[in-house]
């Protein structure tokens, strides 16, 4: 018998001497989520991070019963796709109340009359969730109403970034968690063209989707041919992938090889 209260004395001591510790320093915990990041701090279970001035960050996951170990944490990945879901459901639920319905070539209009340009955006740190959105402003969907701008009876589509109406020429500048919608002032209105899905030229310069001009290609015999699949083109000077030349070891690749002998046709 006395053993046994020894027992249990030695159990209780050591177990306030571990809370006594954790309060002063992160302990940390063992788990199967794959992190390294969490501690038994202060009677419960916490990811602890380092922000980019140094400064810690303490976000809790588990109380009293996780921190002695009778109830498992939810992983923080888990919680992260928990909220990534509701946080997409929620958006499609206001996407849904809105009525979003097709006008044309990209262009939607919702039951209050905006417009919008439609497009599909990451939501979470992990970026693996996706749901429809809404470019209903200009730039980064914080300036003007489209409805201000576009001449919807004009609008069209001229490629995969490219937009014009009777005033002006548009580009859509995508990005993962929501791109840009602006007027491309750079364009010359009267004689800018598409060339396939990723270029385009007017009287002065040749453009490139995402890059805008480029000024190190030859005008005069800059080519693409809608038989190559992906963004490749061609000059006198050689062959671009996107705005960018292609040149050494990615020349011997298969999938640019066969771009280069179509633009060789």
């Amino acid at each position: 018998m006395k053993l046994l209260k020894f027992i249990f004395v030695v159990v209780i001591l050591f177990a306030c001497i571990f809370c006594l510790i954790s309060f002063l320093k992160p302990i940390p915990y063992f788990n199967s989520c794959g992190e390294d990041n969490l501690y038994r701090y202060r009677m419960g279970i916490y990811q602890i991070d380092t922000d980019i001035i140094k400064e810690k960050e303490f976000h809790k996951l588990g109380g009293l019963l996780s921190f002695v170990g009778i109830q498992n944490i939810r992983c923080p990945n888990e919680v992260d796709r928990e909220r990534d879901k509701m946080l997409a459901q929620s958006i499609d639920s206001t996407n849904r109340s809105l009525k979003w319905r097709l006008l044309k070539d990209d262009l939607w209009i919702n039951k209050n009359g905006n417009i919008g340009l439609k497009e599909m955006i990451a939501v979470g740190s992990e970026g693996i969730t996706f749901v429809d959105s809404y470019l209903t402003r200009m730039g980064f969907n914080t300036e003007e109403p489209l409805n201000a701008i576009i001449d919807t009876s004009t609008f069209q589509k001229l490629n995969s970034a490219f937009y014009k109406d009777k005033k002006y020429i548009y580009r859509y500048y995508a990005m993962a968690y929501g791109g840009s919608f602006s007027i491309f002032e750079e364009a010359d209105h009267a004689t800018f063209v598409a060339l396939g899905d990723c270029y385009a030229k007017d009287k002065r310069h040749i453009y490139e989707n995402r890059q805008g001009i480029l000024d190190h290609v030859d005008y005069k015999t800059f080519k693409v041919k809608s038989t190559v699949s992906g963004c490749f083109a061609k000059d006198k000077e050689g062959y671009l992938s996107w705005g960018d030349r292609i040149t050494g070891e990615d020349l011997e690749n298969e999938y640019v090889k066969q771009a280069i002998s179509e633009l060789d046709r």
